[in-house]
């Protein structure tokens, strides 16, 4: 072994995981050095998680092996439990405990000395601002909450090594601005994290990536994040399609929205931005026809949102944050479905049904089950159906969450084409590369409007610390912090 080798935290040498005829990871071999932050890069199906599973212990490798501080996964998975924290996808949490509950249960399972634990837990409380919540249970927390937790109770035990498998997944920026200070906190203290993402500007924040894809390192060692779309040209305003005044929705004593205002042109792709509860959805359900308003007044396609309901829907589509689909119908029988729905039939629905095919790259696929899908394909047939009756505007509500770089990449492409016929629309979204691809965002936050400006605008002001430009994200979180922090729960 070489000197180098024998100083990696983590040394993978040939990994291998099958799944009967399907090889899951093929032959992997990387190697992590101490006190650095390493991210396995990668789409839907790269393999990620399994390499992880393996390295924690969880999963055998068919082949091959990996030193975790020394210890072999292969030879002793036991050992290597001891020497790191694993946080998965799925918390891992209990709903039924509260907050402290949830921590000091792991404290048993690592077996931490009692006389260490006030401070340790302090400390996490600190860092991780869940000290006023400690009473609370877990299952009535915000996902964002939900991820800083499971992370605390991971790291309870000062672990040499940390595992972490999609952290930020479906979190708000916010939340995600915290998540990520820990982990760098982490770091500088000297904790070995490796941590998997699909998401370029997470890779970007690492010290070392490996880019996977079909279970085999691609590229590794600071490699570039794939392309990013180019930012779309200033769009020019036209007559409103979608007007509203003093917006507000009021749920017993909690305004979800709160007098909002602001018109979008023919065309526009107007963008909302906002941490969990800040009113996104919210907005878009009263904007489609979907939810009356409490108070306020708005009209979309020339059709007033409180008493034309029913009109609007006709002339909209609508992407929800779960698709809508049905998994127990085919391709085509989905699609039929939805044109019922629309009134599309006959000579157009075929027309229709052929277009949405080939906008999805689901030619050939049309009597495969939906539920059987990847999800890049699942996210193509859910906006084909919602433009099946051609409508002009369109709503979709955080369409590209828990989705692969390149299916988001394609994704927008049909977004640009789109908008570029003339079809307006409006999209919510957690990432904050992508909101810079729309030509308008409202930046939301405890159901008021902040801020309404092109990304370029808001970018505009120079940062406060004097050094360039702030990135879309520092004007954010800067702006959430002055209107009194985001609203957890």
């Amino acid at each position: 072994m070489t000197s180098k080798a024998a100083q990696a935290a983590i040394q993978v040498r040939n990994l291998t995981r099958k799944f009967g005829a399907l090889t899951a990871v093929d032959g992997l071999s990387f190697e992590v050095e101490p006190g650095t932050l390493f991210g396995l890069v990668g789409p839907d199906g790269a393999g990620k998680t399994t390499t992880l599973r393996m390295l924690a212990g969880v999963l055998r490798p068919t082949a091959g092996d990996a030193l975790l501080g020394g210890v072999s996964v292969a030879a002793n998975p036991e050992g290597v439990k001891h020497r790191i924290a694993y946080m998965s996808q799925r918390f891992g949490l209990y709903a039924d405990l509260t907050v402290r509950e949830n921590i000091e249960f792991y404290a048993d399972l690592y077996e931490v000395p009692q006389a260490e634990r006030p401070a340790r837990i302090e400390r996490l409380y600190r860092f991780s601002n869940l000290g006023p919540f400690s009473e609370r249970l877990a299952g009535k927390l915000s996902g964002g909450m939900k991820q800083k937790l499971s992370l605390c109770s991971a790291l309870v035990h000062h672990p040499e090594i940390l595992l972490l498998d999609e952290p930020t997944f479906g979190v708000d920026p916010i939340s995600r601005r915290d998540l990520w200070n820990i982990v760098r906190e982490m770091v500088a203290q000297g904790t070995t994290v490796l941590l998997t993402t699909s998401t370029p500007e997470e890779a970007e924040r690492c010290d070392d990536v490996a880019l996977l894809r079909e279970g085999r390192v691609v590229a590794g060692k600071r490699v570039t994040a794939p392309p990013r779309l180019e930012h779309p040209d200033s769009h020019v305003g036209t007559e409103p399609v979608a007007s509203v005044r003093d917006l507000t929705r009021v749920f017993g004593n909690f305004t979800a929205v709160d007098r909002i205002s602001f018109d979008v042109g023919e065309g526009e792709i107007f963008g909302f931005v906002g941490p969990n509860g800040a009113g996104k959805t919210t907005t878009i359900k009263m904007l489609a026809g979907l939810l009356a308003p409490s108070a306020g007044a708005g009209r979309v396609a020339g059709h007033d949102i409180r008493t034309e309901a029913e009109a609007i829907k006709q002339r909209i589509g609508y992407m929800s944050q779960l698709f809508s689909l049905y998994g127990d119908l085919t391709v085509d029988e989905n699609i039929v479905f939805f044109a019922g729905l629309y009134g599309v039939r006959g000579e157009r629905l075929a027309a229709r049904r052929d277009w949405v095919l080939a906008m999805a790259g689901l030619e050939g696929q049309r009597r495969r089950m939906t539920a059987e899908l990847p999800l890049g394909w699942k996210q193509r047939l859910a906006l084909g159906c919602a433009m099946l009756h051609e409508p002009p505007i369109l709503f979709l509500d955080e369409p590209t969450s828990g989705v692969d770089p390149v299916s988001r990449r394609n994704f927008w492409d049909l977004i640009y084409a789109l908008a570029d016929g003339g079809t307006t629309i409006f999209v919510s979204t957690h990432y904050m590369e992508e909101a810079e691809y729309c030509h308008r965002l409202a930046l939301m936050n405890r159901g008021r409007l902040i801020a309404l400006d092109t990304p370029a605008a808001l970018k505009g002001a120079p940062a406060e610390s004097g050094r360039g430009r702030p990135s879309l994200e520092d004007v954010f979180v800067t702006l959430v912090t002055r209107a009194g922090g985001a609203a957890e729960g």
